[in-house]
């Protein structure tokens, strides 16, 4: 079995992740077709993979041609049923996307306030459909920080963008002489900050301990062993990197909301294990990289036959 022509055929293969796509589908048989959340969530994740490839494009990560990022976001999120009807996780997904691309166009940049400001406006918005949405605010100040880019006139715009929105909503509460409505759409402490029980499958605990298997070889690269990629590359893998641990930490805390937690911190992990296994040229990085898909896929099967047994 030549390891080498595999690695290459998975890592830029369309074929392969045509394949990886029908896959993702199979997985999803096990659901109610005829709920429209299943469909809207099904184009939705496959939007954001593909969009995954531009992101990664966009700002240079992965210095080969590959579509791993794609590939990787379907398989987290195509093999457990919890993802099949999220719609919210979906939603929240695309917006950290867009938050995304401010964040990293910011880099380095004094004058980046309309990048805060565009920020605080899409958390404040996504705050609506789920109130542990602000906890990303200082999830982005941490990254501003990181690029060099949290001035002071950031800040403010930051905050003037969540200002702003609820501005508009109170000067609407008082036109419609209704104050109910403003108090209503304010942010509540307790619907954002709260543990709940935590509740895993036996299945959700091997896919943990094995994305967090490949998490801990693909940190000691980036963070202990020397790798030939510029500054800003590795400024923006390592700030994913620390972001995705906190996005799965707040999935243990939030055990009740994990298929929002966890699809958004497979942004994140899908980026940073596809730079690790694209450009990692050992042999046991490849023979990893068949391991975490042979897992996955033989999970995601396990759940289709027991569940329809």
């Amino acid at each position: 079995m030549n390891i080498n022509k595999i690695h290459n055929t998975v890592v830029s293969s369309w074929g392969v992740f045509v394949t990886c796509t029908f896959v993702f589908l199979a997985f999803r048989l096990q659901g109610d077709w005829s709920n429209v959340n299943l469909w809207v969530c099904t184009l939705i994740r496959i939007s954001i993979a593909l969009l995954l490839l531009s992101l990664n494009n966009a700002f240079s990560m992965i210095r080969r041609r590959t579509l791993l990022p794609a590939f990787f976001y379907l398989i987290l999120t195509g093999w457990n049923p919890i993802f099949h009807y999220d719609l919210n996780g979906c939603i929240a997904t695309l917006l950290i996307m867009a938050n995304y691309l401010f964040l990293f166009n910011a880099y380095q940049k004094s004058d980046s306030q309309l990048n805060a400001f565009n920020i605080s406006l899409i958390l404040v918005f996504g705050s609506f459909l789920q109130p542990q949405f602000l906890l990303f605010l200082p999830i982005f100040w941490i990254g501003a920080y990181w690029f060099q880019s949290f001035k002071l006139r950031v800040f403010l715009a930051s905050l003037t963008g969540i200002v702003a929105v609820y501005w508009i909503i109170f000067a609407w509460s008082i036109y419609r002489d209704d104050w109910q409505m403003f108090l209503a759409m304010l942010p509540k402490p307790e619907e954002i900050f709260f543990i709940s029980d935590l509740h895993l499958s036996n299945y959700e605990w091997i896919s943990f301990g094995i994305i967090l298997l490949a998490l801990i070889f693909s940190g000691l690269n980036l963070f202990v062993l020397s790798i030939s990629e510029k500054v800003k590359t590795v400024s923006f893998l390592k700030y994913m990197y620390v972001s995705s641990f906190i996005f799965l930490f707040l999935a243990f805390l939030q055990s009740e909301y994990r298929a929002y937690w966890e699809s958004i911190a497979y942004l994140p992990v899908s980026l940073i294990l596809a730079h690790y296994f694209t450009l990692t040229n050992k042999l046991y990085v490849k023979i990893l990289l068949l391991f975490f898909i042979f897992s996955f896929l033989s999970l995601g099967v396990l759940q289709l036959i027991i569940d329809n047994g």
